[in-house]
C-alpha cells in the first residue's frame, strides 16, 4: 500500500489517500468526496511498511507521524509536513468549522 496526496482542481478536499494504487486513491477521493469521474488527481508520497496497522482510505495523524509528518497546524485546514514538502488540506473543513462557529463564512478573497 502507498500513501497519495488527492486534489482537486478547487483545492477543496485536498487530503491524503491510503490506496493500492494511483487511480485507486483518485477513485476513492472521488466517491468519498462526491466529485465527478476523472477529476482528482493522486500523487505518490511513499510506501506504507507492512509492519505499520492502517486501512485503505483516510489516514490517521497517528500514521502520518509513523510515516515521518510533522503537523505544523493540527486544527482545520490541517498542514502536514512530509519528507521536506508541506501539505494543505483543502479549505472547505476549515470554512465550515468558521460558519458553524461564528454563524457566517469568513471573508474569501
Amino acid at each position: 500500500m502507498k500513501l497519495y496526496w488527492v486534489t482537486t482542481e478547487d483545492h477543496d478536499e485536498d487530503w491524503f489517500v491510503i490506496a493500492e494504487s494511483k487511480r485507486a486513491a483518485e477513485l476513492f477521493h472521488e466517491l468519498s468526496e462526491g466529485y465527478l469521474d476523472g477529476v482528482a488527481l493522486a500523487e505518490e508520497v511513499s510506501d506504507i511498511p507492512d509492519n505499520l496497522s492502517f486501512e485503505e482510505g483516510w489516514p490517521d495523524e497517528a500514521l502520518l507521524i509513523e510515516l515521518g509528518a510533522t503537523l505544523l497546524n493540527k486544527e482545520q485546514p490541517r498542514v502536514v509536513l512530509l519528507n521536506g514538502k508541506t501539505y494543505c488540506e483543502g479549505a472547505l473543513d476549515g470554512i465550515i468549522n468558521e460558519t458553524e462557529r461564528y454563524g457566517k463564512p469568513p471573508l474569501i478573497q
